[in-house]
């Protein structure tokens, strides 16, 4: 690769890293990087229409194929516009790689407040990053690509940063840069002696739960989870990020704890004294404000996570392991089958008997509630989890709790967790349909979360990504308007909106539109957007 510009060697190594997509906007200040990447037909750019939308397209991508995923940004204002994406994946350990340009050396020697695009862009993000780098030396490029790629997914998952000046993109190397394949990283394994007590634990145990974080999800540890629950007749719930990892279909399944679930799961916590924790940080979502609402003080916990600044931090434990969740739960299942070889049967066993009483008579409830409400959003949800198949992929924004709450996934509800940002669904779901492109993917979405970037429609219909996009309007923010009439006297401020007609916006974007207002209509046109894989905007005018 001799004579070979620093921009080239760039997309070389992306290649290498089987690197396909790239998400960004692109500036004069980034032109060389993004010229390396248009001569290279097995690199794909989806140019977004901001910044913060190439991020949650981003973070949408990584989540379902759970690879890094890069995103290609210039400097200044293009910059910053994707912190907020950054921040969240820094948040929620999702791994991605921020490219971005920065000020031609000459100008950044005059000072940030003299340059075009000036910033201190390596200490923007710092904090929101596992790394953040500003490139010096042309020379150092292959030294440190590998150091921050390899930071993405190493330990506890995040995002990392590399700057690169403008000047620097088109600077010849003055040596071959070499990539050889780096071998996978070996997760953190469980010893012995942990798992004999963690096994000991369990088995004394009248009363064991298990609660599964994002950390189940990135591992793949989700057919050991079920092995496990199965093998010793224990309730499975998940954290609210983490909705779906643990399949809700299963008879074991107690679905979210904490925002979100479903009464009973918290009751089967609150009667358990033994909590496997897999992945999981005990946030303050799913632990109800940290609170014994939830997690019982006479539960003992075993804490099984790959970052130990996370083991006993918000709740003590009787056992801490530093270990990845899959392979920590595969050592445990050949431990207790070698100590009780005969597993109860899942589907008869008299805990998922307990749980499946518990769940029927909530739905029950439920249906029953909704069916004189008219168009809300529990009815609205009621139905599409009636008309759910089991292998959609659903992206929220805005109604996340009623979404987590209504619905039974059998995949993961991709959100923005407790980063809790809304106007992230519709770009996050364009990522989760270029990482799923077989699934029919549904992105639900409230009014006022739509609005903030209903640009990314344009994105969409530009490359070619269909979705199925439910707007639930009610031209407000309404949980925020809600709470407002009730804490303040009834007065409203900042809180109501102006929606357009969402149905002929989608068709101005290429897009098909519905509009339903009758409640008769909700599930006819439900079943017929999910049954296609087309570009599909229904915008629901809820009741209430």
């Amino acid at each position: 690769m001799a004579g070979t510009n620093l921009s080239d060697t760039v997309a070389e190594y992306l290649i290498a890293k089987n690197v396909r997509y790239i998400f960004g906007v692109l500036a004069h200040t980034s032109f060389t990087l993004a010229d390396a990447i248009a001569k290279r037909p097995q690199l794909r750019f989806i140019n977004t229409q901001h910044e913060g939308g190439a991020g949650n397209i981003a973070l949408g991508y990584a989540r379902t194929t759970k690879k890094p995923a890069v995103c290609l940004v210039s400097a200044g204002g293009g910059a910053t516009n994707i912190v907020t994406a950054v921040a969240q994946a820094h948040k929620e350990s999702v791994p991605l790689f921020v490219i971005s340009s920065e000020i031609h050396t000459t100008s950044a020697a005059k000072g940030f407040f003299s340059s075009w695009h000036g910033i201190e862009h390596t200490k923007l993000f710092q904090p929101i990053t596992k790394q953040s780098i500003k490139l010096e030396r042309p020379e150092e490029i292959g030294t440190v690509l590998d150091s921050l790629f390899s930071q993405t997914t190493r330990g506890r998952q995040g995002p990392v940063y590399l700057g690169i000046p403008a000047d620097l993109q088109a600077a010849v190397l003055p040596e071959p840069v070499q990539f050889s394949r780096t071998g996978d990283l070996l997760a953190p394994s469980i010893d012995s002696r942990s798992a004999e007590s963690a096994v000991d634990l369990l088995l004394k145990a009248s009363a064991p739960v298990v609660l599964c974080g994002t950390g189940v999800d990135w591992s793949g540890a989700g057919e050991e989870v079920r092995e496990l629950a199965e093998l010793l007749d224990l309730p499975v719930a998940v954290s609210y990020t983490a909705k779906g990892v643990f399949p809700e279909n299963h008879p074991l399944a107690l679905g979210c704890l904490g925002v979100g679930g479903r009464p009973y799961a918290r009751k089967f916590f609150l009667e358990s004294d033994l909590i496997l924790a897999l992945g999981t940080t005990f946030s303050e979502g799913t632990t109800l404000r940290f609170s014994q609402e939830a997690i019982p003080a006479r539960a003992k916990i075993i804490q099984i996570d790959i970052d130990p600044q996370e083991l006993g931090r918000n709740y003590s434990t009787q056992l801490s392991i530093q270990a990845d969740a899959k392979a920590a739960l595969r050592a445990i299942i050949d431990s207790i089958k070698n100590k009780k070889p005969t597993p109860p049967s899942a589907t008869g066993s008299r805990r998922a008997q307990q749980i499946q009483e518990a769940k029927q008579a909530w739905l029950k409830n439920r249906k029953e509630k909704v069916a004189s409400q008219g168009i809300t959003k529990d009815s609205v949800l009621t139905t599409l989890n009636e008309l759910l198949k089991g292998n959609e992929t659903l992206v929220a924004s805005g109604i996340t709790g009623e979404v987590v709450r209504n619905i039974d996934a059998c995949m993961p509800i991709i959100h923005a967790g407790e980063f809790r940002a809304i106007g992230t669904a519709l770009a996050t779901s364009l990522g989760v349909k270029l990482g799923l492109p077989h699934a029919r993917v549904v992105c639900i979405t409230g009014d006022g979360s739509f609005m903030m970037e209903q640009q990314e429609l344009a994105t969409a219909r530009l490359h070619n990504i269909p979705v199925l996009v439910l707007v639930l309007r009610n031209n407000a923010y309404g949980g925020m308007k809600r709470d407002q009439i009730k804490n303040y006297g009834g007065r409203v401020i900042g809180t109501d909106l102006f929606v357009p007609d969402l149905a002929r916006l989608a068709e101005l974007f290429g897009g098909k539109g519905y509009t339903v207002n009758r409640v008769e209509e909700v599930r006819p046109v439900l079943k017929q957007s999910l049954e296609s894989d087309d570009f599909v905007v229904v915008d629901i005018l809820l009741d209430q």
